[in-house]
């Protein structure tokens, strides 16, 4: 059974798997920040067991940032990045975004790629030394033509 649960700041399990993946696996230093607070936190369980996590910080009413994904090593290639991803822009929506964001980990482009975003910029931001690309998906569509803020 697959449950995501959501909530307004960092959850316990949550703060185990980024400091899993991002601060053992990947050499992130910096890891946890005081966006962890007031930022929308999921972790994803798959019969009672988290596997995923990742959060959405508001850049402003119609856009949200989608930031801090991972997935524990023995669940990925199980498209638990997809899940975990789709149940954030599902939220996102709920909230009243347009449009999400995100910075992706040069070497994860492919996957978000693959889950239609497109590239903002082509410049090179870097995170604590490791290279991001900015990209964005909109998520819904109105008449008008929506102006992305990141």
């Amino acid at each position: 059974m697959v449950e995501p649960r959501f909530t307004v700041g960092l959850q316990e399990d949550a703060r185990a798997i980024r400091q899993e993946v991002f601060v053992v696996e990947q050499g992130f230093k910096e890891e946890f920040d005081e966006d962890d607070k007031t930022c929308w936190c999921l972790v994803l369980f798959v019969n009672g067991v988290p596997v995923s996590t990742g959060r959405l910080k508001e850049i402003d009413p119609e856009t949200y940032q989608v930031q801090r994904l991972a997935v524990r090593k023995p669940f990925r290639g199980k498209r638990i990045g997809e899940y975990t991803l789709k149940f954030l822009i599902t939220k996102a929506r709920t909230l009243g975004a347009r449009s999400v964001v995100l910075e992706s980990q040069y070497d994860k482009v492919g996957f978000y790629r693959k889950m239609r975003f497109k590239f903002l910029s082509e410049d090179v931001v870097f995170d604590q030394g490791y290279p991001h690309l900015k990209m964005y998906k909109i998520i819904v569509s109105k008449n008008k033509p929506k102006t992305i803020n990141f």
